[in-house]
């Protein structure tokens, strides 16, 4: 063979190296092929902040990504909300939509984004996200996607007794542990319940009052066992989109935008959406015969204080004192703007 034909043959089969390597002689099957991620959430699917905030994340995710990614997801029948942490730190699951009080033993320093109230693009702006992705990163090999705060938060229903003050005194309180350090500072003796049984609970009168997220009493139908809704709200409920980080790590930069992208577009209308969820319920609760309960201003303002105070010392600045401080830190310079 004449040595011009072998270094055409040889050119030849470099360049057909290199086009296969790029992808381009790929067939159109391989070419197009989906990244199909897994999806773990905390809740059913009837429960408000799935169908405003969550599903129309995913379903947005996958309509921009237009076939290179799908994400299919279960809920908690598949995994308890207190275990899922561990399956998608493991890579069992992709990614997760949550809240931190279901693994504050494992990254406490999440439950710090609850204590106060901001939007989602004021959070960032702060670098509030950057410092809470920083812990998941290590403590559990997840990175915090989104912090998506409900506008809303947290409130206290009582079942038939009417307060004036700041002052939960002789009263039983369902709670979990994220509300324990308020319960128990004004005076209230917290009962662990589990969610679905708060109902049986008031009507029993084994409680005399629990907490939740503020929207919820019309679809589990509390008003029919518990008279006032304490007012002020406190706090921000925080949805967490959290994501295992080798899966993260093997996306594109395409898509890795196209997730946080859209995780800042759903942060902002699911809130608004939240924030609109509530007037409407608590019309109609008032209808339904529970009515509003609000604290004088300054017993609000004590009641308020509490929550926060108490909140951030034994939540999140003794369980965590390499990223709580910190955390604390970025919150009060943003709130002092």
């Amino acid at each position: 063979m004449k040595p011009q034909k072998k270094l055409l043959i040889l050119i030849g089969l470099v360049t057909c190296s290199v086009l296969l390597s790029t992808g381009f002689l790929s067939t159109p099957a391989q070419a197009q092929k989906p990244i199909e991620w897994k999806m773990i959430i905390s809740w059913m699917p009837e429960y408000i902040p799935i169908k405003k905030i969550f599903i129309p994340f995913v379903e947005r995710v996958n309509k921009k990504a237009e076939g290179k990614l799908k994400i299919a997801w279960v809920g908690p029948e598949a995994v308890p909300p207190f275990e899922q942490l561990k399956p998608v730190r493991e890579g069992l699951f992709d990614l997760s939509f949550t809240h931190s009080a279901y693994h504050m033993g494992e990254v406490s320093v999440g439950q710090g984004m609850d204590l106060f109230k901001a939007t989602g693009k004021e959070r960032r702006a702060a670098g509030l996200n950057k410092i809470v992705d920083e812990a998941y990163r290590k403590k559990a090999n997840v990175t915090y996607l989104a912090a998506m705060p409900d506008g809303v938060g947290y409130h206290l229903m009582l079942r038939n007794q009417k307060i004036d003050k700041a002052d939960l005194t002789g009263l039983k309180i369902r709670t979990s542990p994220f509300y324990d350090p308020m319960i128990k500072t004004l005076g209230g003796a917290p009962v662990r319940t589990a969610g679905g049984e708060i109902y049986t609970a008031l009507e029993k009168g084994v409680v005399d009052g629990a907490c939740w997220p503020a929207i919820g009493a019309l679809d589990y139908k509390w008003y029919e066992v518990a008279k006032y809704q304490v007012r002020p709200c406190f706090g921000d409920t925080i949805y967490q989109v959290l994501v295992n980080l080798n899966s993260w790590n093997r996306l594109s930069r395409d898509l890795q935008d196209l997730l946080t992208n859209t995780a800042i577009e759903v942060e902002e209308e699911g809130r608004k959406a939240m924030v609109a969820s509530l007037e409407g319920e608590e019309k109609e609760l008032q209808k339904r015969g529970m009515d509003l309960l609000p604290l004088p201003p300054k017993e609000a303002e004590k009641y308020l204080n509490t929550f926060y105070d108490r909140s951030w010392e034994e939540l999140v600045l003794k369980r965590d004192p390499e990223f709580g401080p910190r955390l604390k830190e970025a919150v009060d310079r943003m709130r002092k703007k």
